[in-house]
């Protein structure tokens, strides 16, 4: 059995409990095997995972005490990243002809650095943009917990090879929740960093004001150690020299929304854990969420628009009907609408960060429901 960690995983390997090379071959065949009923993966590359986990192996080997960090780590990239020798299609097939990338995006390039394995290209919307669409090259990806039922999005495919064990980690982007959506609905933990933290060269932009990367995976301990591994030189805080001060909103976790019953009543039972553990808990007051999210919303719309417009006007049909249908909203955004959101965010982003100040973090939701089946999702 695989562990599901990598400090555990790499502890196998170290102990010759396991071999990467077979680790690897056991991914590749679940792959194999669970792609007709998941959808998770565009695209996946047996013979050069394969390649690079026997070159670790014998590193291993030789040289057990100068590995990399994430040496034997298999992890799956959404496909809206460049991986060198494949297509990214952006789930599109507006992009069918054109050639595979010369070269890694960016962060995929630090991955490598750092030892992580390729294992493929995870599905997702259109260009992290359209949603779970069956009109695309691929249908879906869907929840490995139930089948039929939505992963989360835009980086779905993402969450889905890693609840389904079928990486141990996946690197997605982040425009409007499209790491911590397949997070939440899939039962892991993902990382959207601080804005500009990890390099988009390689990225197919969709949103230049809030697009983001980072890692889905098992735990915070996990998730950490990939952030390593995409931003160096991150600066890692030591912890407070006393209890942790978590923010929890005053009323509605912050939302006007109400909660599934499911939901808060998961909240309730979190904040009791982290009482019991000793967390100090601080009431705060959070300007207006929704406000900040229907900004957010404006400009990527806007943004989007800019950069696809005239290309779903040229070739219309080579898109699909979400995708191609939200873009042609963009296009109808007032520059007045944008400027006003662009001041929007920048006086509500100021205020939520006066709100951090008496806190360490803030207790929110990923999500006001649970996950709900794929062809009742609100596209």
């Amino acid at each position: 059995m695989i562990p599901r960690h990598i400090a555990a995983l790499q502890s196998a390997y170290r102990s010759g409990q396991l071999r990467i090379t077979d680790v690897v071959q056991t991914q590749l065949d679940r792959i194999a095997e669970q792609q007709p009923h998941l959808h998770a993966y565009i695209s996946w590359h047996a013979d050069s995972a394969l390649k690079h986990a026997a070159l670790q192996q014998q590193q291993l080997e030789t040289h057990p005490n100068a590995l990399p960090p994430l040496f034997g780590v298999g992890i799956s990239i959404k496909d809206n990243m460049d991986v060198a020798g494949m297509k990214t299609s952006g789930g599109s097939f507006s992009q069918q002809h054109q050639p595979a990338a010369t070269q890694d995006a960016a962060a995929v390039a630090r991955l490598r650095a750092a030892g992580a394995i390729i294992l493929g290209k995870a599905n997702c919307h259109e260009f992290a943009f359209g949603g779970p669409s069956f009109d695309l090259p691929v249908p879906p990806a869907t929840n490995p917990w139930k089948a039929g039922y939505f992963p989360g999005g835009s980086s779905s495919g993402s969450g889905t090879t890693v609840a389904a064990e079928l990486c141990m980690a996946s690197i997605g982007t982040d425009t409007a929740g499209s790491i911590r959506s397949p997070s939440t609905n899939c039962g892991l933990v993902g990382l959207k960093p601080t804005y500009g933290a990890v390099p988009l060269d390689g990225v197919r932009m969709l949103s230049v004001s809030l697009d983001h990367a980072g890692p889905l995976a098992h735990s915070v301990e996990d998730c950490e150690r990939i952030f390593t591994a995409l931003c160096p030189q991150a600066v890692h805080s030591a912890a407070p020299n006393r209890p942790i001060r978590l923010g929890i909103p005053t009323s509605h976790w912050g939302l006007k929304a109400l909660l599934q019953p499911e939901v808060h009543s998961m909240m309730e039972g979190v904040q009791q854990q982290l009482q019991n553990a000793g967390v100090e808990i601080v009431p705060v007051s959070l300007p207006n969420l929704e406000t900040l999210h229907t900004s957010s919303a404006l400009l990527m719309m806007a943004e989007v628009a800019y950069v696809f417009g005239p290309k779903v006007r040229q070739h219309f049909d080579a898109y699909g009907q979400i995708f191609r249908g939200r873009v042609l909203v963009g296009e109808n955004i007032p520059a007045r609408a944008y400027l006003q959101a662009t001041q929007d965010k920048l006086r509500l982003t100021q205020a939520l960060a006066h709100s951090l100040q008496a806190v360490d973090a803030l207790l929110l939701p990923g999500a006001t429901a649970v996950a709900g089946p794929l062809n009742q999702v609100d596209t």
